[in-house]
């Protein structure tokens, strides 16, 4: 339902561009028109006696030929307005369902130009303190595309966590958790991981200094691989 109301919003936004002068309602125009035509045919055929029979239908002919211009101008800005209306919807309907083929072709052919975005992804990810199984699939699968190193990934995940974690200058056992979960892929021993949360408990309230900014300083960036 909000969507509904969101592309209506837009259309109505894209169709305002195309407003002219203030106008009479279209369909008031078709309106007077068609009764215009009828009092003018009915003038044609059964002049009245306010002047003579030539002049009568003369104003009659002129009553119809005024009628028809009101009502086909009428009828053609409700034409051009559906037009109008139509081609936008068009657009809109290819700008959202549109595929980049030049952008995925160029993550194919130069996957190491967009690394970026799969730190900023586990940036992401970690952001919460939480790590959902869709959002690991999807993790996986990112760094399958962009022909990402398990290990390399692994250290964007592991700084990604960190870095995450202390936002706040406070780290949960949650955040712990996904601390040591993104590290354990880089093959540190358990006395290695041991260590890392131990820096943690014991140096958190130095953030990004200390043992832990040498634990920050020995995860290499994402582009050092």
């Amino acid at each position: 339902m909000a969507r509904g109301e969101g592309t209506e919003e837009e259309l109505a936004s894209r169709l305002s561009l195309f407003d002219d002068e203030p106008d009479i309602n279209d369909w008031f125009e078709v309106a007077l028109g068609a009764a215009m035509i009828t009092m003018g045919l009915h003038q044609l055929f059964n002049p009245g006696g306010l002047f003579e029979v030539g002049v009568m239908q003369w104003l009659g002919a002129a009553v119809v030929a005024s009628g028809f211009i009101l009502l086909g101008h009428g009828i053609k800005d409700m034409l051009l307005k559906e037009v109008r209306s139509s081609i936008i919807r068009l657009d809109m309907d290819d700008d959202a369902s549109s595929i980049d083929y030049g952008l995925i072709r160029d993550v194919l052919l130069h996957p190491d130009k967009y690394q970026q975005l799969l730190y900023d992804a586990y940036e992401m990810a970690y952001a919460d303190g939480i790590l959902t199984e869709a959002e690991r699939n999807e993790l996986s699968a990112l760094a399958r595309v962009l022909q990402v190193p398990e290990r390399s990934a692994a250290r964007m995940a592991t700084r990604a966590a960190i870095e995450s974690a202390l936002e706040d200058n406070h780290v949960s056992e949650a955040e712990m958790d996904l601390i040591v979960g993104a590290a354990r892929p880089l093959g540190l021993s358990d006395a290695q991981l041991e260590r890392i949360v131990e820096a943690f408990k014991t140096m958190i309230w130095i953030p990004r200094s200390g043992h832990v900014g040498e634990m920050l300083a020995t995860i290499p960036d994402e582009e050092e691989e």
